[in-house]
C-alpha cells in the first residue's frame, strides 16, 4: 500500500498537545523522583535484598516506556515551533511500534509496583533479574561472549527465588507479555481485552505483519490490480483510531508511573504531579507570554501569589499551522 499524508483537524491536533504534555509531565516526574525514599514500600525492599533494587527495576520499564512515547511527543507536538512549520509523519508502523513498547514497559513495572506485600514484590523482582539475566545470557552466547559471570549472578537469584516460594513462583521466566499487559489492565481497573488488542495491532505494526495494513490505515480511491488478484492500494493512517490508541497508551503509562511514585514519593503526592505537569507546561510554547500557566500555578501554590514573574516562551510563536500523519 502506498501511503499519502492527510491533513489533521484542530480537534485532532489540540489532542496531541495535551497528549504530549501528559507525556513531558511523566517524563519530569520520572527523572526527579529517581530514587526511593526512607519510610516507602520501594525503600524498604531495596534494603531487603541488596542484590537488586526493585525501585530501579520498577523505573526502568516506565522510563522505556516514556522515552518510547517522548519520541512521538518531539516529531508530532514539537517544544521548538516556528511560523509555517507544518508537521508530517511518514509511514504509519513506527506509531504504533512505540506504542507497544510504552504497553510493554509499563506493563512490566506494573507487575512489580502492584504487589501486595513486601515479599512478593521480592519474589516478583527476582524472578524478572532471572529471566533478565537468561535473556542476556542467550545473547551473550550468541556473540560469542564469556556467559559464566552472568550464570553466576543466575544462581545466586536461584537460592533467594527457592527461598521465597511462599510469596511467588520459583523460575527464571516471567508471564508472557500478553498475560501482563492484561494484568496490568485490570490493575489500572481498565478493560484487558482492550488492552490485548491494542497489544496485538501495535505488534502486528511492528513486526510488518500484512493485516496491520488495512486495520490501521483508511484506502483512498481505488485499487490498482497490478497482476491477476494482487492489487495496490493508497491510504493513510486513520488519525482517529491512532488518537484513541494514544490516549489509551498514556493513560496506561501514566497509570504505571503514578503506582510507581505511590511506593518511592514520602511526601504529598498530588502536589509533584501538580508541579510535574507546571514543569512540562513551561516547556510548551505559549501564546499568552505564559501568563495562564502563571495562574495556574498560583492557584495550585506552586509559586508565591505576589510573584508577578510570567513564564517565557520564545517569542511567542503561533501554534503548527498544520499536521499531517
Amino acid at each position: 500500500m502506498a501511503e499519502i499524508g492527510v491533513p489533521v483537524d484542530d480537534a485532532t491536533r489540540q489532542r496531541w498537545a495535551e497528549l504530549a504534555l501528559r507525556i513531558r509531565t511523566d517524563e519530569w516526574l520520572i527523572s526527579t523522583v529517581s530514587q526511593p525514599e526512607p519510610g516507602t514500600a520501594f525503600y524498604d525492599v531495596d534494603h531487603w535484598y541488596l542484590r537488586e533494587a526493585i525501585s530501579q527495576w520498577s523505573r526502568e520499564g516506565i522510563r522505556s516506556a516514556v522515552d518510547h512515547l517522548s519520541v512521538w511527543a518531539d516529531i508530532t507536538v514539537p517544544i521548538e515551533q516556528r511560523e509555517g512549520q507544518i508537521v508530517r509523519g511518514h509511514g504509519f508502523r513506527w506509531y504504533f511500534t512505540l506504542m507497544r513498547a510504552g504497553l510493554e514497559g509499563a506493563a512490566q513495572s506494573l507487575w512489580l509496583s502492584s504487589s501486595k506485600s513486601g515479599p512478593e514484590a521480592l519474589a516478583r523482582l527476582v524472578r524478572m533479574v532471572r529471566h533478565d539475566l537468561d535473556e542476556q545470557a542467550k545473547a551473550w552466547q550468541a556473540m560469542g561472549r564469556d556467559t559464566a559471570p552472568i550464570f553466576e549472578r543466575i544462581k545466586g537469584h536461584e537460592a533467594a527465588a527457592s527461598a521465597l516460594v511462599e510469596h511467588g513462583a520459583d523460575t527464571g521466566r516471567l508471564p508472557s507479555m500478553v498475560d501482563l499487559v492484561r494484568y496490568a489492565a485490570v490493575v489500572l481497573k481498565r478493560d484487558p481485552d482492550l488492552f490485548e488488542g491494542h497489544w496485538r495491532v501495535c505488534s502486528a505494526a511492528a513486526h510488518g505483519k500484512d493485516w496491520a495494513i488495512q486495520e490501521l490505515q483508511t484506502v483512498v480511491g481505488d485499487p490498482v490490480e497490478w497482476m491477476p488478484g494482487q492489487f495496490h492500494f493508497v491510504g493513510h493512517v486513520d488519525p482517529k483510531r491512532l488518537t484513541e490508541m494514544l490516549s489509551d497508551t498514556t493513560d496506561f503509562v501514566g497509570g504505571a508511573v503514578v503506582m510507581y511514585l505511590q511506593r518511592t514519593y514520602a511526601d504529598a503526592l498530588d502536589q509533584l504531579l501538580r508541579r510535574g505537569a507546571f514543569e512540562a507546561a513551561k516547556m510548551t510554547p505559549q501564546r499568552d507570554g505564559g501568563k495562564y500557566i502563571d495562574q495556574i500555578a498560583k492557584e495550585w501554590g506552586l509559586i508565591a501569589e505576589d510573584d508577578n514573574s510570567t513564564v517565557q516562551s520564545p517569542e511567542e510563536p503561533p501554534p503548527n499551522e498544520g499536521s499531517e500523519v
